[in-house]
């Protein structure tokens, strides 16, 4: 049985990071729920100043963790109906080894520097044009291949530039923006905001009804988080069928 959209105009907070390949399954899935149309979906970028603090943890750090990141990101990018095989190469060549001695040091990946406060304050840049959504969409699908092209480093300014202009956005004011530091009192905002809310890691939501705070982790919440929202005494089962673009 499909769920029926929520009755009451209400919001929710969608935090997440271009980092994250759960984040963009779940960016995917929640722009194209019909179900989620009438709800206030405020978009919130998260790359905290202090990157990795008592709040939240580097995946990268952990290799078990890292493994099971991706082998089960491309399960549920499977699932909505997107390509995979981005996220299988790297679940591939994440294999946990069997010879290493794990009691000698923790085993995880030493990542070069990324500067995702570029692509995120590019986003905050595009929301204000009203375009963060089909954006967000965008930079994700360019960075995990969901529609069968070959991936691009999102990190990239001409990959930015490149996105920016095939949605009809000034590039170099976007980008000029980004220099310039115009949205870095907004992401230390957000990072506050995120501690207030206690997020741990992305994709987090939180919906507020009077006194209580529901906060839920993972796109694979998104069933739970709508019943919630919704008041519904059953749990909805969203397939890739339920897909369609309805968020703008």
């Amino acid at each position: 049985m499909r769920a029926k959209p929520a009755a009451v105009k209400t919001k929710i907070k969608f935090y997440f990071s271009f980092r994250s390949p759960f984040s963009g399954v779940a960016l995917y899935r929640m722009r194209r729920l019909a179900c989620f149309n009438q709800v206030d979906i405020e978009l919130l970028p998260i790359w905290p100043e202090i990157i990795f603090g008592g709040h939240m943890d580097n995946p990268t750090d952990n290799l078990f963790k890292l493994s099971y990141v991706f082998n089960d990101a491309a399960r549920q990018a499977e699932e909505a109906g997107l390509h995979t095989e981005l996220l299988k190469t790297f679940a591939k060549n994440l294999a946990i080894p069997q010879d290493l001695d794990f009691s000698a040091e923790k085993a995880g990946l030493k990542m070069p520097a990324e500067n995702w406060p570029l692509t995120h304050h590019a986003f905050l840049y595009a929301k204000d044009q009203d375009k963060g959504w089909v954006f967000a969409d965008a930079v994700f699908n360019a960075r995990f291949g969901f529609d069968g092209a070959a991936p691009k480093n999102v990190l990239d300014r001409d990959v930015l530039r490149e996105i920016a202009e095939s949605l009809e956005i000034d590039s170099d004011e976007m980008l000029a923006s980004c220099d310039s530091g115009a949205y870095q009192d907004d992401m230390v905002t957000i990072a506050k905001l995120s501690e207030a809310d206690g997020v741990f890691g992305v994709p987090f939501f939180v919906f507020e009804s009077g006194q209580a705070k529901h906060v839920f982790w993972g796109n694979d919440r998104i069933e739970t988080l709508y019943k919630v929202v919704s008041g519904s005494n059953t749990l909805s089962l969203f397939t890739a069928d339920d897909l369609g673009v309805v968020q703008r």
